[in-house]
C-alpha cells in the first residue's frame, strides 16, 4: 500500500469531492440515539441477510427449473436495468419530501412481499416479471439506508462502517444458512427466507424517526448540476467499469462452482468466506479512511479486483477457489466504503440520497454489462474467458478512478 500512501498524498488536497459540495456547508446532522443505532444495524443485519439468502442461490433456482446460462442471464438482467432508473427516482422523492425512513420502511415491506412471487414463477418471463417486481421496491434499499446510517458517522466519518458491517454478517449467515438448508427443505426455502428477512428489516426501522430540515430545498436542478461536472461523470463511469466485473461475478460464480463439481454447501462456504473478511475488512476500515484517500482506495481496490478475476479465471480446487474468495473483503467490502465515503463526504445534506441513488444506478448500469457478459461467455467459452474479461473491466475502472482524481480536475 505504499503507491496508495503516496497517491493518497497527492490527492489530499482535492479529497473534499468539491464538484458535490453546497455553496453553504449544512449544518453537523444530529447523531443517533442508542435504540435508533441499534435499529440502523438491524436493519442492515437483515436487509442484507435477504441478499445472502437469495442472490447466490437465484441462478441455481433458476437452473433447477429449466433455464440455460443465457436465459438465466436475461431474467436477472431485470435487476440492473430497473436499478438504473429506480434508486434515483425514490432517492429524489426522499431528499424532497424529506421522508427517508419512511420511504425505507415502505421499500422493505415491499421487497418481503413481493419476493413471494418468485414461487410460482416458471419459464424467462414469469422469471423476469417476478423479480421485477421484487426489484422495484428492492433496489432503493442501500441508497436509503446508506444515506440514514451516515448521520452518526458525520464527525470522523468512521461510524459509518462499523454499521454497514452487520449487512455483512446478516449476508454471511444467511448464505450460509441457505445452502445447508436447501438441499433438505427444498429450493423454495431461498424465497420464503428471503421474503422474511426483508419483513424483519421492515419491523427493524420501526424507532427510526425522520430528521429533515422544516425548509425543504430543491433537489432536481442541484442534482442534475452537479452530474454535468467532469469529475463527478469520470467517477460515474469508472463505478460502471468496476461493476462490469462484480455483476458478472454476482450472477454467475455460483454456477461456476456447480459446474466444476461442488455442491450447494461449499457455494455457501464460498460466498460466506468472502463475506467474513469483507467483515474484517470493515473493521478495520476507519483506520483505513483516516490514512489514505477514498480516491487512492478506490484505485487500489481495482488492482486487487484485477488480480481476484485472473486467479477466478485459473482456479479449480477448494483451497485455491477459497482463498481467492477472501480478496472480496477489498475488491467489494472496502471499495463500497470507499465509494459511500466518496458520495457522503462531498454531496449537500439535502442531497445525499439522491446522488448515492445516482452512484447506484451507474453500479447498475456496469450491471447490465455484467449479466450480459457473464451469460455469453459462460456457456459459449466457459468461465476463465468471463473472468479474463472481467480483470480487464476493472483495470479500466483503475484508469478511470485515477483520471478524476488528478489535481485540479474539480475546477
Amino acid at each position: 500500500m505504499c503507491g496508495g500512501a503516496g497517491l493518497a498524498s497527492k490527492t489530499r488536497a482535492v479529497q473534499a469531492p468539491r464538484p458535490l459540495q453546497s455553496p453553504t456547508p449544512p449544518p453537523p446532522a444530529r447523531a443517533h440515539g442508542p435504540r435508533e443505532l441499534l435499529a440502523v444495524r438491524a436493519f442492515y443485519f437483515f436487509t442484507y441477510g435477504a441478499l445472502g439468502t437469495l442472490f447466490p442461490f437465484l441462478p441455481l433456482l433458476l437452473e433447477t427449473r429449466g433455464l440455460s446460462p443465457e436465459s438465466i442471464s436475461l431474467v436477472l438482467v431485470v435487476v440492473p436495468i430497473i436499478n438504473l432508473f429506480v434508486p434515483p427516482v425514490w432517492g429524489l422523492v426522499a431528499d424532497a419530501l424529506q421522508a427517508r425512513v419512511a420511504l425505507l420502511r415502505a421499500a422493505a415491506v415491499g421487497s418481503g412481499l413481493s419476493c413471494l412471487a418468485l414461487l410460482p414463477a416458471r419459464g424467462v418471463l414469469a422469471s423476469a416479471g417476478a423479480l421485477s417486481l421484487l426489484s422495484l421496491f428492492r433496489a432503493p434499499l442501500s441508497s436509503l439506508a446508506d444515506s440514514i446510517a451516515w448521520t452518526p458517522a458525520r464527525p470522523g466519518r468512521s461510524g459509518y462502517s462499523l454499521v454497514r458491517v452487520w449487512g455483512s454478517i446478516g449476508f454471511a449467515v444467511g448464505a450460509v444458512a441457505v445452502g445447508r438448508l436447501k438441499a433438505r427443505l427444498g429450493s423454495d426455502i431461498v424465497v420464503f427466507a428471503t421474503s422474511a428477512s426483508y419483513l424483519l428489516a421492515a419491523a427493524s426501522t420501526l424507532p427510526l424517526r425522520s430528521r429533515g430540515d422544516a425548509h425543504r430545498k430543491p433537489v432536481v436542478r442541484p442534482t442534475a448540476e452537479i452530474l454535468k461536472r467532469p469529475a463527478v461523470l469520470a467517477f460515474l463511469a469508472a463505478c460502471v467499469a468496476y461493476y462490469v466485473a462484480h455483476g458478472a461475478y454476482d450472477a454467475f460464480f455460483s454456477l461456476h462452482l456447480r459446474r466444476i463439481g461442488f455442491d450447494d454447501s461449499f457455494i455457501g462456504t464460498a460466498w460466506a468466506t468472502g463475506v467474513v473478511v469483507e467483515i474484517g475488512v470493515m473493521l478495520i476500515s476507519p483506520w483505513l479512511l483516516r490514512r489514505w484517500s477514498n480516491s487512492a482506495l478506490l484505485a487500489a481496490c481495482s488492482v486487487v479486483a484485477v488480480i481476484r478475476w485472473l486467479l477466478l479465471a485459473q482456479v479449480r480446487s477448494a483451497p485455491a477457489v477459497l482463498s481467492a474468495q477472501t480478496l472480496h473483503g477489498i475488491t467489494f467490502g472496502l471499495w463500497y466504503l470507499a465509494l459511500v465515503d466518496r458520495v457522503q463526504q462531498g454531496a449537500p445534506e439535502h442531497l445525499r440520497t439522491s446522488l448515492q441513488s445516482v452512484t447506484s444506478a451507474a453500479m447498475a448500469l456496469g450491471m447490465v454489462g455484467g449479466y450480459l457478459l457473464g451469460g455469453a461467455t459462460l456457456s459459449a467459452q466457459g468461465a476463465s474467458l468471463m473472468f479474463l474479461l472481467a480483470a480487464g473491466a476493472s483495470a479500466a475502472a483503475f484508469v478511470l478512478y485515477l483520471a478524476q482524481a488528478r489535481p485540479n480536475v474539480y475546477a
